[in-house]
C-alpha cells in the first residue's frame, strides 16, 4: 500500500485530482473478474516483500519475472521474492527469492514513466503445469485495437463476499492510442498502451494487480501500469507496452549470462 499511495500522489499531482481519497479507495480493487486457475495461467506470480504481497509479475524465462518499475521502488532485492505456481498469493507453490530487481534506466521512480522493471531470481524456476513462461509480443500487429486480452491479478473485488485470495480474471478489449490520448490529454507515449470497456466500465485492473501480464492470444502485450479510478467509463487502464521493451528486456537477459 506503501508504494501504491506514493504512485497515487504523483497521479493526483498531474491530473490535478482533487476528491484523491474517493480514487484511492477505488484503486485498491478489481472489477468484473471470476476467479481463475492457476493451470490456465501459469505465468502468473505474486511479487512479495517481507513476505506480503505487492504486486504482480509474469515468468517470462526460468530465471526472470517481468513487472512494473514502479513495484519495485524503494525495495531492496534481499527483501523480496516471488510466489510461482499457485492461484493463492497466500499459500501454495513454490517461494523463489529475488537476486536482483532492475528497473529500466528511463524509469521515473514513483511514476508511470517506462514502468518496466525485471527481477532475476536466485534459483532456476521448476517449470511445471502451474509454472510456464509467456511469451513477450514482438510485432505492431500484436497491438491491435478492439482486439480481446485478459489480464489476471489479486486485487481485491467490488464484491466484498468475493474472496481476492484467489487468482482473478477479466476479458477487455485494447484501446486506439489516439482514443486513449485524447481521454488523458496526451499522456500516452508510445511506451504504454490502453485496454478496457471504454464505454461502459466495469472490468480492468488496479493497484494490487500492478506489475501483472495483460495477454493476447497467449502473448504478453502489456503489464499493469495506471490509470484513473478503477475500470470507470470513459477511463481505460494503462499498461507499459512490452514490444517497446522489448530490446531492454533482451540485452538485460543477455548481459546476467555473459
Amino acid at each position: 500500500m506503501f508504494k501504491a499511495t506514493k504512485l497515487l500522489l504523483f497521479l493526483c499531482g498531474v491530473f490535478l485530482i482533487v476528491e484523491c481519497v474517493e480514487i484511492e479507495n477505488r484503486t485498491y480493487r478489481i472489477v468484473g473478474g471470476h476467479v481463475a486457475d492457476i493451470e490456465t495461467y501459469p505465468y502468473q506470480v505474486s511479487v512479495r516483500e517481507l513476505n506480503e504481497h505487492i504486486c504482480g509479475g509474469s515468468i517470462i524465462t526460468n530465471r526472470w519475472i517481468l513487472t512494473a518499475g514502479h513495484c519495485v521502488d524503494d525495495t531492496i532485492a534481499a527483501y523480496m521474492n516471488v510466489r510461482v505456481g499457485s492461484a493463492f498469493y497466500t499459500q501454495g507453490g513454490t517461494i523463489y527469492d529475488v537476486k536482483l530487481a532492475i528497473t529500466h534506466p528511463d524509469h521515473v521512480p514513483y511514476s508511470w514513466i517506462m514502468d518496466f522493471a525485471l527481477l532475476e531470481l536466485e534459483n532456476t524456476i521448476v517449470f511445471s503445469k502451474t509454472a510456464q513462461p509467456i511469451a513477450l509480443a514482438t510485432r505492431l500487429e500484436d497491438l491491435l485495437s478492439d482486439r480481446y486480452c485478459v489480464v489476471t491479478g489479486w486485487g481485491r473485488t467490488l464484491n466484498e463476499e468475493e474472496s481476492f485470495e484467489k487468482l482473478r480474471a477479466v476479458e477487455i478489449p485494447i484501446i486506439s492510442r489516439v482514443l486513449c490520448n485524447a481521454t488523458y490529454e496526451g499522456k500516452i507515449d508510445q511506451a504504454m498502451i490502453c485496454a478496457g470497456d471504454y464505454a461502459n466500465g466495469g472490468k480492468g485492473s488496479c493497484a494490487y494487480d500492478s506489475g501483472g501480464p495483460l495477454v493476447c492470444a497467449d502473448m504478453q502485450v502489456g503489464i499493469v501500469s495506471w490509470g484513473k479510478g478503477c475500470a470507470m467509463p470513459g477511463y481505460p487502464d494503462v499498461y507499459s507496452s512490452v514490444l517497446y521493451a522489448r530490446m531492454w528486456i533482451n540485452s538485460t537477459i543477455h548481459d546476467s549470462t555473459t
